[in-house]
């Protein structure tokens, strides 16, 4: 188990007065830093929960140092089998911390990151060939360099997709619809993979252009088919499953790595 602490902040040899009232870190699952909170409470029992925004921990602080130790270690190892076992129990998404000079694979394609800073007090990015050139305001606060840092990413790659999945959805209303589609958009949506309106406006999310060609066709089949069929009726999935028999496949894929795809 990879924890992302140092231990011996966290657990004490003297008196239970010693431990905190709570003690913040993150758990590594498959990858992804899941935040943990740890509270020292005034009561004889123990717990711990696994919400949205992460883990969730709840010690005596009556126990002695090495049972606050053992009861923790086993309410994480726990935690991280639940998360292993069942992801969707866990819808917090982490945000990527952006350097120079690293690497950001989405899908099939290849983003190299380059990182400056300006005295301009505007950050602003912009994709050049397979570089994404990052330019941030000096003296933003690190949270605050990252939030920005992440949005002009998502708002590049967005711009980037939107002719991709634009061209793409064309191709398979012309193929096996033939209905007439509105405004297309593309947008970081961590709630769906995508919407279609009454109008014919379809919404994409950026988090699926991680995933393989024949997934993201999936999705949008699946949008499209909302054209004809503005419910999940028993209708909507015959024609979707007309189209592309394995569906059932590609929603498994989508069921079982959507915490992978985050910007």
């Amino acid at each position: 188990m990879n924890l992302l602490f140092e231990e011996n902040s966290l657990f004490h040899t003297s008196e239970t007065d010693s431990f905190p009232k709570v003690k913040k870190f993150s758990l590594e699952v498959n990858g992804i830093s899941v935040p943990v909170r740890i509270f020292f409470e005034n009561t004889y029992t123990e717990r711990a929960s696994i919400v949205k925004s992460g883990v969730i921990i709840r010690i005596s602080r009556y126990a002695t140092s090495e049972e606050k130790r053992r009861q923790i270690q086993t309410f994480l190892s726990w935690a991280k089998n639940k998360i292993i076992q069942r992801p969707e129990i866990l819808h917090y998404l982490p945000q990527r911390r952006y350097m120079d000079g690293e690497v950001l694979k989405v899908g099939k394609y290849i983003f190299n990151i380059r990182l400056t800073y300006n005295k301009q007090r505007k950050s602003f990015a912009r994709i050049v060939q397979n570089h994404i050139l990052l330019s941030l305001a000096s003296g933003l606060t690190p949270e605050a360099e990252q939030n920005t840092a992440s949005y002009l990413v998502c708002k590049c790659l967005s711009r980037f997709f939107l002719p991709i999945i634009t061209e793409r959805l064309h191709q398979l209303n012309e193929r096996f619809f033939k209905k007439q589609i509105g405004a297309v958009k593309i947008k970081y949506n961590t709630s769906n993979w995508g919407s279609c309106s009454a109008r014919g406006n379809i919404n994409i999310s950026l988090r699926l252009m991680f995933a393989p060609d024949d997934v993201i066709d999936y999705v949008l089949i699946h949008e499209l088919a909302h054209l004809v069929h503005h419910d999940h009726s028993k209708e909507f999935w015959r024609l979707v499953e007309r189209i592309m028999p394995d569906y059932r496949e590609k929603e498994k894929f989508l069921y079982e790595n959507h915490f992978k795809f985050y910007l």
